[in-house]
């Protein structure tokens, strides 16, 4: 500083700015450095509180290009329009906070999960009415049934893969498939495809279980199969398959392992 006149390093460094984004405002004609004759930049103190102003409307998430057509004196807009322009930006945050809520909750929800991991036991939970659009299903959708599947991917983290164990004729197997709360889908405006197969609503036996990565899926099935067994012996009719979420897959000291979170579907006698 000297003089009452700023460096660009000493900008850059009040405003924590590149001297880059400091020489892009000098472009745009927003501030207006002198320069000595050793072709050195210094600015003013009009400058550093014109910089203070646009801080400020970063601050209310509005991009410089944003500022530009709005709040400095070449924009020429009336009050009422610059008010609309306030408006409009806050519904597009309480957008944005809303979202973020979620994704907070869900992280949240994934803490829960982590904990019944390394806790594991055993607890009854409320499952509602359920989709489930099956990998075989899923690989017979046409061209026609992409809409539907994006809305789906899109809006996960309503939508789940999980993999069912099934019981049939010649034994268990195991059925990968994306799922959604039916009212879930519903709310989001998300179609029920045809080919989703609805699970009624139950109750059901939930315990994480973790597995040796180089022994799936038999391990898998082994577990998620005597934990059905235990919910049979406590006296519960149980229904013909057990669902499996993948929970986390991480490795720790060379051994690779995956938990998972089983359900049993059941009903009281």
């Amino acid at each position: 500083m000297k003089n009452g006149w700023f460096t660009i390093k000493e900008v850059s460094d009040l405003f924590d700015n590149t001297r880059g984004a400091i020489r892009f405002y000098e472009e745009k004609g927003l501030i207006h450095p002198r320069r000595d004759e050793h072709d050195f930049r210094w600015y003013s103190v009009d400058d550093i509180f014109q910089l203070f102003y646009l801080r400020r409307y970063a601050s209310m998430s509005f991009s410089l290009d944003e500022t530009l057509h709005t709040f400095v004196k070449e924009a020429q807009l009336t009050l009422p329009e610059i008010q609309a322009q306030i408006t409009k930006r806050e519904q597009e945050l309480n957008v944005q906070i809303e979202r973020l809520m979620r994704q907070r909750e869900e992280l949240r929800k994934y803490q829960r999960v982590l904990r019944e991991c390394q806790f594991p036991r055993t607890v009854i939970e409320e499952c509602p009415d359920y989709y489930v659009l099956s990998a075989d299903a899923f690989g017979k959708m046409t061209a026609a049934d992409l809409p539907t599947l994006k809305a789906l991917i899109a809006a996960m983290p309503l939508t789940s893969v999980h993999a069912d164990l099934i019981e049939g004729p010649s034994g268990w197997h195991s059925v990968t498939s994306l799922g959604i709360i039916e009212a879930n889908a519903r709310a989001a405006g998300i179609p029920l495809h045809p080919k989703m197969r609805k699970l009624q609503a139950s109750k059901a036996a939930v315990r994480c279980v973790c597995c040796e990565w180089d022994a799936m899926p038999g391990q898998l099935i082994e577990k998620a199969l005597a934990f059905r067994d235990e919910v049979i012996a406590s006296g519960k009719t149980v229904h013909s398959f057990v669902s499996t979420s993948l929970i986390l897959v991480h490795t720790q000291e060379g051994k690779t392992i995956e938990y998972h979170k089983c359900y049993v579907p059941f009903q009281d006698c």
